[in-house]
């Protein structure tokens, strides 16, 4: 009689987390209409939730824990993603309503039961297996290869390359022998750039052949790179089948085919930050660091922070953290550190002086800023006279009112009548402003600061992740793919995230949350340490989140996916070395 009234108890806590899933996806407007399909899907739901041990001990904690954080961020996400372009109604009276709560219910009623199921299921994942390849087989060479073999339709597809606004304003710095050279586009990937570029001119006299040189090159970049880390973890035991799933990650998802043919400093940076990666957690297995079996972190720690300029921050993280995790070995950690922000300085500083290259402007680092300014003005605030004037010498109100875009800092600073010269001369008053508007209106500044970060922290974004042609140009480089029409449309499908459950494999914050999920297990198994390990991506993900001039720009976080298996991977790759020590 008791097992029955468990049994009964539990179907009737099952149908009522049933019930609360299905009326949140409705009224949120996931389902719009009924259809019998839903009586079915929900059908499985329920069970899944009833056959589920609610009650675990050992992960009733940690899936509590993660099930609340992801309600919450999906409820405040799915709320600020509605209401982006609504200039009259607040997101937080949507957010501190009564209905909220079952929303909420409604989310957690989903999440827990699916993470008090994978998780155990997750921990109990070998990832280790004793096998050797034959001695003429180089795993190495041989992933590499393949890797970039599988990349080979698509450079074909899209002859010479994927080329934006950025990528042939690059060129254009290249073909014109570097003049008015600038960091807002990395001078290390525009070096790098020119060197097939030219050979290509040199050899051929045609720029698409040239152009395709540079494509050829970064895959080969990326393909080496990802073929180490392919030779990383069989060298550390790793079974066969996860490397295998592991090769085909790099080589048959989409992201890493596009992202290889695609012109962008973002993309061999991504590579930097996976060989960062990779870098600390050999400094995690060391038993004693020394400048003889670190060099490689030096160069490597060097051309990431070169890459892009954003880097320098993510790097002062690690920098403080590293100072913490290696109490012991301070000294030979500061020195490393210390060379390698010498040579930034000298490169930066009295190098970049010589050459004339100048530095980038300050609109790169006040987008989010200029984006509740903006919203202020969308919004219709009562601004006051210094306030209004302030604001007019940079850009008209009313200027600033029209062309404010919730999704994109571009749309205000690229404006003609934008004039970042007046933020330059007067930086503490714009300060003194920007805090004060802040704190006056909290409520729009919090509102504008979600809504422009948004697609870094919620997984249902739509937003564009690849331009699968070449921008317009002056510099007559052109579209010559060497396959039919056809073929180019079906493959142009393959970045769209309409596509049932693969769109999800575009999405940053489904990514990101899967990174969250395996830095929680890792504080689970109270081996904290090896978080050091996420530092890299972590720190890019934060300065996105300080300073970003896009709510969901796909390629500013590309080395989350780069980074991806090594991240899921590090918490048993280091878990017996760190006990030992």
């Amino acid at each position: 009689m008791t097992n029955n009234k468990k049994k009964l108890g539990k179907l009737l806590v099952s149908l009522f987390m049933v019930i609360l899933i299905y009326f949140t996806l409705h009224f949120q407007k996931y389902l719009d209409y009924f259809n019998i399909l839903y009586l079915v899907i929900f059908f499985i739901v329920g069970t899944y939730i009833y056959k589920s041990n609610l009650f675990d001990k050992e992960y009733r904690k940690i899936s509590l824990s993660l099930a609340s954080i992801f309600s919450i961020l999906f409820l405040l996400g799915r709320i600020c993603y509605n209401f982006r372009y609504n200039s009259t109604y607040n997101i937080w009276i949507e957010l501190f309503q009564i209905k909220s709560i079952l929303y909420l219910s409604g989310y957690f009623s989903l999440f827990y039961p699916f993470f008090i199921n994978i998780l155990p299921k997750v921990n109990k994942i070998n990832i280790f297996e004793k096998f050797k390849l034959p001695k003429k087989v180089n795993i190495f060479l041989l992933a590499t290869i393949i890797i970039f073999i599988c990349w080979l339709p698509y450079f074909i597809i899209y002859y010479p390359g994927l080329f934006t606004g950025d990528s042939i304003s690059e060129l254009t710095q290249i073909i014109n022998n570097f003049t008015n050279l600038s960091d807002h586009h990395t001078v290390i990937h525009i070096l790098l750039s020119a060197i097939p570029f030219k050979i290509g001119m040199h050899l051929f006299n045609n720029i698409n052949i040239a152009a395709s040189l540079i494509i050829i090159c970064q895959m080969m970049i990326m393909a080496t790179i990802f073929g180490s880390v392919i030779s990383f973890l069989y060298k550390r035991g790793v079974s066969k089948k996860i490397l295998l799933l592991i090769l085909l990650y790099f080589a048959i998802v989409p992201i890493h085919a596009f992202y290889s043919i695609t012109m962008w400093k973002d993309i061999i940076f991504s590579g930097c930050v996976l060989l960062l990666t990779m870098e600390l957690i050999k400094l995690l297995e060391k038993k004693q660091i020394t400048y003889r079996n670190s060099y490689s972190f030096i160069i490597v720690s060097v051309l990431t922070i070169f890459f892009r300029n954003n880097a320098i921050y993510m790097y002062l993280l690690l920098t403080i953290i590293s100072i913490f995790i290696f109490k012991k070995q301070r000294k030979v950690i500061l020195s490393m550190f210390l060379i390698i922000f010498l040579i930034y300085g000298i490169v930066k500083g009295p190098i970049f002086n010589y050459f004339g290259i100048k530095k980038s402007k300050s609109t790169e680092y006040i987008a989010i800023p200029l984006q509740q300014v903006g919203r202020m003005a969308y919004k219709n605030v009562t601004f006051t006279k210094n306030e209004k004037k302030l604001i007019n010498e940079v850009i008209p109100l009313e200027t600033l009112k029209k062309v404010y875009n919730a999704e994109i800092v571009d749309s205000i600073k690229f404006d003609k009548s934008f004039k970042i010269e007046a933020f330059e001369k007067q930086k503490t008053k714009y300060l003194n402003m920007w805090i004060s508007l802040c704190l006056k209106h909290f409520d729009i500044a919090t509102e504008a600061y979600l809504i422009s970060t948004l697609g870094y922290w919620y997984p249902n974004i739509d937003y564009w992740t690849v331009v699968p042609r070449i921008d317009k140009n002056n510099i007559n480089l052109s579209d010559n793919s060497l396959v039919p029409s056809k073929v180019k449309k079906l493959s142009d499908s393959l970045i769209t995230k309409k596509i049932p459950i693969y769109g999800f494999i575009w999405s940053i914050g489904l990514c990101i949350w899967i990174i969250i999920i395996s830095i929680a297990m890792i504080i689970k198994s109270k081996n904290k340490k090896i978080l050091y390990v996420f530092c890299p991506v972590i720190g890019i993900w934060l300065t996105m989140l300080v300073a970003t001039p896009v709510f969901a720009e796909f390629r500013y976080i590309y080395c989350a996916y780069t980074c991806l298996p090594l991240l899921l991977l590090s918490n048993k790759l280091l878990s017996k070395t760190i006990n030992k020590k």
